[in-house]
């Protein structure tokens, strides 16, 4: 599911491209009016597109405050690669836009909705970069956990705590659902296989999908498959 940030001061226009990206399928969209709002959502949401209107105060004359937020975006390492639209009736910013921001292309007003689709469709076909070694920090008993993600094997749920499997060691630290330990790992390596269970992708030697099994290099004892999430963990190896 691909997420599409759209920052546009005007309802009416977040409206009308919410409409042509209605048609587009495995897709959410994230409206923000305000650069604050959009801030929120791109740091609490890992995002795979951005429309952003250049213009987001008109009675500020010169306002190019959409341009400042891509500038500050840019500068977040998880979005320095991200493709970035900018929605605007304006020629001068162009060139540096395109130098500076390494922007994917433009939306001209009034919108164009074949055009705006057909842009949009390029822009989420375009690899997403993707932080795989960010260092995750847990705190328990007074400790800080500095730990890798490249280095977790596979994260469980045991007994309302969060129990992380290293490739050095293995720790329990404070409960939190799978839901937010995914959110907070930000990248697609990690898959959740079970209820309660959250594997990295990098360390799968073996999927028995009969037996509902996952064998990890580095770990003696099977992962389960949930039944709810043996037809997500096919697709994702069916290659």
């Amino acid at each position: 599911m691909k997420k599409i940030l759209v920052l546009e001061d005007k309802e009416i226009h977040i409206k009308m491209l919410e409409k042509v990206l209605e048609d587009i399928h495995d897709v959410t969209i994230f409206a923000a009016t305000s650069v604050e709002m959009a801030y929120k959502i791109v740091m609490e949401n890992t995002i795979n597109l951005l429309l952003i209107d250049i213009i987001l105060d008109t009675a500020v004359k010169g306002d190019v405050s959409g341009l400042k937020f891509a500038h500050a975006i840019r500068k977040i390492p998880k979005y320095a690669f991200t493709p970035l639209i900018f929605i605007t009736s304006l020629e001068d910013p162009k060139l540096y836009a395109y130098k500076e921001l390494h922007c994917f292309g433009y939306i001209e007003k009034p919108f164009d909705p074949p055009a705006v689709k057909k842009l949009i469709k390029q822009a989420l076909e375009f690899p997403n970069y993707e932080i795989k070694d960010k260092n995750i920090y847990f705190r328990t008993d007074g400790i800080m956990y500095a730990v890798n993600s490249k280095d977790i094997i596979y994260i469980e749920n045991s007994k309302r705590k969060l129990v992380i499997h290293t490739t050095k060691e293995k720790f329990a630290v404070p409960y939190k659902t799978c839901k937010e330990m995914l959110e907070e790992l930000e990248t697609d390596n990690f898959l959740q296989c079970s209820r309660y269970v959250i594997i990295n992708k990098d360390y799968v030697e073996l999927v028995d999908y009969a037996n509902r099994y996952i064998k990890l290099r580095g770990i003696d004892e099977a992962v389960e498959i949930g039944v709810a999430m043996k037809k997500r963990v096919m697709d994702e190896f069916s290659d």
